[in-house]
């Protein structure tokens, strides 16, 4: 359906941008179980976590550019395991990480090949809780290398209002220093901006001309 523009396993090269889109696991469930074995064997000739790991660092390796953006369907692993955590698990039985085990080796090798990932971003683990209406999910974690991981899994995704239908959208803006800032907007049929809610903003890379 996506043709060129599917990076699932594979990359997509901006040369405007000076930078590559690489995408991890496609359909992920998260865990640390491989799970639906039959379907990444026959769609994709991926049989565990290992090969499914050496398959993202393939693609970031074909990538024409040194700065990556690592799209997942879920997260990397690393990023708490409390159910309110990025990709922490918050149903029965709560806690636990959730995320990815073959997307964080392969982040971990794709900066060892001296690539920089400013960012990574995925969804799957829905901002609304299971146990709890008091609060939402983190959406944005960071880690020691500056890399932003941002869930983006804002649902509902449609909703109508005053008559008009809304549909939100997540706007990642980029310097070459890194993420400056993360943005959850809601528009209209009309294209107009209805709403904007800064997730992640960086002051001091936000002056900066922006790629993204």
């Amino acid at each position: 359906l996506l043709g060129e523009t599917h990076v699932g396993y594979g990359k997509l090269d901006f040369p405007g941008l000076n930078l590559s889109v690489v995408g991890s696991r496609p359909f992920s469930w998260g865990g640390a179980e491989w799970q639906n074995r039959d379907f990444y064997r026959d769609r994709f000739g991926v049989n565990n976590f290992e090969e499914s790991s050496d398959r993202i660092v393939a693609a970031a390796n074909e990538a024409a550019y040194d700065t990556v953006l690592l799209l997942g369907h879920n997260g990397p692993t690393g990023l708490g395991d409390q159910p309110e955590d990025t990709c922490g698990r918050d149903w029965n039985p709560r806690g636990g990480d959730f995320g990815d085990p073959d997307l964080t080796k392969a982040i971990k090798q794709v900066r060892a090949s001296g690539k920089t990932i400013p960012l990574v971003t995925f969804g799957h683990m829905h901002h609304r809780l299971r146990h709890t209406q008091s609060r939402l999910r983190t959406a944005i974690s960071t880690d020691t290398e500056g890399t932003i991981y941002f869930n983006s899994a804002s649902v509902p995704r449609i909703m109508e209002e005053d008559g008009d239908r809304l549909r939100n959208f997540s706007l990642v803006s980029l310097t070459s220093k890194g993420v400056s800032e993360i943005s959850l907007v809601w528009l209209g049929q009309d294209f107009t901006v209805a709403s904007k809610q800064t997730l992640y903003r960086d002051s001091q890379l936000t002056a900066q001309p922006t790629c993204g």
